[in-house]
């Protein structure tokens, strides 16, 4: 009685403990664009190119190599000489498959300095003692421990508040940067001077040596050295989780955490409640909040299906930012009844309406009893003549 579609989440909504053959809840998914970012990573002959680069502060700010040298994330916002920018330019020369976008734009590179060590230290297994950032780290004291818990950006205190590690590191040069670790571990050793480097990679839809060529032309062009390169193969990727440990803050809130376990700002829940109508406690006691990973499980669904779903809601309006990588949408909705159940309905009404045509006929059924009263008492006077004429 209702749409394919429908009967998918009713059977969802059944695994979720809701109840009832249709969906009785809205349904909400944290992080739920992430397992599609994963597959690109890990699919059967996906592979990314790295190169460890690094350069000069005062021939490029870091900042200028982001948005200048790099561009922004969305290639339509990038300069036409920035590699995002020519990517997206001559995506058909460069025979990719679909034309770039936000997720698929080419090329990643650490947004700070403290990123870049962090990703050399995953992707390209790096010793924090043997990288010269790491050491310069170590160079001030800072508690090789402390520096292994920054790497999965906690939040942290500076400037009288809290705030996430990674974003008040971003786009700020390496001598910033170590002036501004040594602040929030609060050390005394002294800042060695270290160049700008970065970990860059081309993303799996545009590996390929046409691209390849580019980025080193580029990267030449603006004095910045290639000290270390080569492929990783999806299924390595895969196997030593290197995209998850990549982007942990969003695959941490996107499977492996639960909700009720993710630490939600004030902020973040007046959202929630002015967005949807309900507060984020009373979502998470009705289970109605889940991760990515829940709810590809629960929902019986693949990478790309949830993700469909997620922009979905996102083109809706129906997606909500907590914090850095902490996303929530909307993403399941429980369905309207449906037109056809409604014509099935009406006809239970009509008998209602039509009382009138059950009054008639008894009533006159019932005439003939009065005229049969005369009847009878004529039969018991000729009884009553009969039984004198006995007599």
């Amino acid at each position: 009685p209702y749409p394919i579609e429908d009967h998918l989440l009713a059977e969802a909504f059944i695994a979720m403990g809701c109840g009832g053959s249709r969906p009785q809840t809205d349904g909400y998914v944290i992080n739920g664009f992430y397992m599609s970012m994963r597959e690109k990573f890990v699919a059967k002959g996906a592979s990314i190119y790295y190169m460890i680069v690094e350069w000069d502060e005062k021939d490029l700010s870091w900042a200028d190599f982001r948005g200048k040298v790099l561009g922004p994330t969305d290639p339509t916002q990038a300069p036409p000489d920035s590699l995002r920018g020519q990517i997206l330019a001559k995506y058909e020369e460069f025979e990719l498959k679909s034309k770039p976008n936000t997720g698929d734009n080419g090329v990643h590179a650490s947004a700070s300095p403290f990123e870049g060590l962090c990703e050399r230290l995953n992707w390209a297994e790096v010793k924090l003692a043997e990288d010269p950032f790491g050491k310069a780290l170590l160079d001030l004291k800072i508690p090789e421990k402390t520096i292994k818990a920054w790497t999965k950006d906690p939040q942290v205190e500076i400037d009288g508040g809290k705030t996430s590690l990674f974003d008040t590191m971003e786009d700020i040069n390496s001598s910033e940067c170590l002036a501004k670790a040594k602040a929030i571990a609060k050390v005394e050793g002294e800042v060695t001077a270290v160049k700008n480097m970065a970990f860059v990679f081309i993303k799996p839809h545009a590996n390929n040596e046409a691209v390849q060529k580019l980025v080193k032309e580029k990267f030449a062009e603006c004095k910045i050295t290639i000290s270390k390169e080569g492929k990783i193969e999806g299924s390595v990727i895969d196997k030593k989780l290197l995209i998850d440990n990549h982007y942990y803050s969003i695959a941490n809130k996107a499977k492996l955490t639960k909700p009720k376990a993710l630490a939600v700002p004030e902020s973040g829940k007046k959202k929630f409640e002015e967005k949807f109508g309900l507060t984020w406690e009373a979502a998470l006691k009705a289970n109605m909040v889940m991760n990515a990973a829940e709810a590809v499980k629960k929902y019986n669904l693949d990478a790309e299906s949830i993700n469909a779903r997620w922009a979905k809601a996102k083109d809706k309006g129906n997606c909500i930012k907590f914090g850095g990588g902490f996303y929530c949408a909307k993403v399941f909705e429980k369905p309207a009844e449906a037109p056809e159940k409604k014509k099935e309905e009406a006809p239970k009404e009509a008998p209602k309406e039509e009382a009138p045509k059950e009054e008639a006929a008894p009533k006159e059924e019932e005439a003939p009893k009065e005229e049969e009263a005369p009847k009878a008492e004529e039969k018991k006077a000729e009884e009553k003549k009969a039984e004198e004429k006995k007599a």
